[in-house]
């Protein structure tokens, strides 16, 4: 499957499993494309039943006995003088077993044909706590099904009322409504009407084509880096965009566009300067995007979506190119020199340090590995030599690995 399509996939699964729920309607069946199908549902099989002992230790007494009882009913409490005395757990290993005991002689006695349990909880046969649980309430049903257990004899867990079908009561959502969505989500536009009257034609069937045209369009693309900005949030660093440069390029050409209407005689001196202002701004848009335009650049000509993290060249516009001080060895590459936002794939040479010191590598060519080497990146997420801010290895684990180290 190639990188488009991937997406493609992704993105439509997505959208189709966030159609909501609309109690008691019909279930209806709807012919839908491959791609947007959600995966079958996962049945796993009820856990096995307990006996009084399981019961009561995952249920009666770490919901009510541990919580509740406890406070009064124990040596020195409020209820110390009562037959139903309780064992604290940090004070007695064999807590469990005392207290399972006193639990079932009191639930095994009666009043008017009633569990002394539930009548005393419920507040009745003046307990002296009052009432600590409601008929109806969470904590009374376990009660009550813990007396059930004792008295059927049976020793199991009695079985849980079945749980109606997972998907009852939901309906697929027809085919121009669910196309509808997509275009929204997708390129931010309505369907056309050539596209609703295909719709109607041909039903769900159309959609995958359909679904085609929507992803080669530059809205798309320019949804698909707002969604990835949400992740790696580049577009948010401190400083200005020029900050992300290394100091071998920001030496070199921090003053480009600065100087760039300087020598231009046909512009007033405001001119100049409301240019230049303009100028800069977009030459630190264009910085701060370059990392989605590198993903932007992978979907769109369905390469190796790997290529985030493997990408050998970074994205390059006119403007950026002038900051990396390469513009000259480029400018042939671009349809409009002027552009600040047309970007192109391009290497960048290896950086030279302050101390002069060249960087050693192969090629002569500065080592990218995709994202992670890109300056944006680096300059959002920094790092230090110590055991200190160490943001940028958590964040790799967390964008890269799935692993939040935190």
């Amino acid at each position: 499957m190639t990188g488009h399509h991937r997406v493609k996939s992704i993105l439509t699964l997505a959208l189709l499993l966030l159609i909501p729920t609309i109690p008691d309607a019909q279930d209806v069946v709807v012919d839908v494309p491959a791609c947007l199908r959600p995966p079958a549902a996962v049945v796993y099989p009820e856990p096995a039943p307990g006996g009084p002992e399981s019961i009561f230790e995952d249920e009666v007494w770490a919901k009510i006995g541990e919580r509740t009882c406890l406070n009064c009913h124990v040596t020195g409490g409020d209820a110390a003088e009562s037959k139903f005395i309780l064992r604290d757990p940090a004070l007695h290993p064999d807590h469990l077993q005392h207290n399972r005991q006193m639990f079932e002689k009191m639930a095994s006695l009666k009043k008017d044909g009633k569990s002394r349990l539930l009548v005393k909880v419920s507040g009745g046969l003046d307990h002296g706590g009052g009432v600590q649980l409601k008929p109806g309430s969470t904590g009374y049903r376990i009660l009550e099904q813990f007396v059930g257990v004792l008295e059927s004899g049976s020793g199991a867990r009695p079985a849980p009322p079945a749980a109606p079908p997972f998907f009852q009561g939901v309906r697929m959502a027809s085919p121009d409504r669910l196309y509808r969505r997509l275009a929204l989500s997708l390129a931010g536009r309505l369907p056309t009407a050539e596209e609703r009257e295909t719709i109607q034609k041909r039903g769900a069937a159309a959609i995958d084509g359909l679904l085609d045209g929507l992803l080669k369009e530059e809205a798309f693309f320019e949804r698909l880096k707002e969604g990835f900005n949400d992740i790696f949030l580049t577009m948010g660093y401190n400083a200005h965009g020029v900050y992300a440069l290394g100091y071998d390029h920001l030496e070199k050409s921090r003053h480009w566009n600065q100087n760039f209407y300087k020598d231009n005689k046909d512009l007033s001196e405001k001119e100049k300067t409301q240019k230049g202002y303009k100028l800069t701004d977009d030459y630190y848009l264009a910085l701060r995007k370059e990392p989605y335009e590198l993903i932007k650049y992978i979907v769109k000509n369905d390469r190796p979506f790997t290529e985030i993290v493997t990408a050998d060249y970074i994205m390059m516009s006119p403007y950026t190119s002038r900051g990396y001080g390469i513009f000259e060895t480029l400018k042939d590459r671009f349809k409009n020199v002027e552009d600040p936002f047309e970007y192109i794939p391009a290497k960048l040479p290896a950086l030279t340090g302050r101390d002069k010191k060249v960087q050693k590598t192969g090629d002569g060519i500065y080592p990218s590995a995709g994202l992670l080497t890109m300056f944006q990146y680096l300059r959002r997420f920094p790092t230090t030599e110590t055991n200190r801010n160490r943001l940028r290895a958590r964040m790799y684990y967390s964008h890269f690995l799935g692993i939040d180290v935190m």
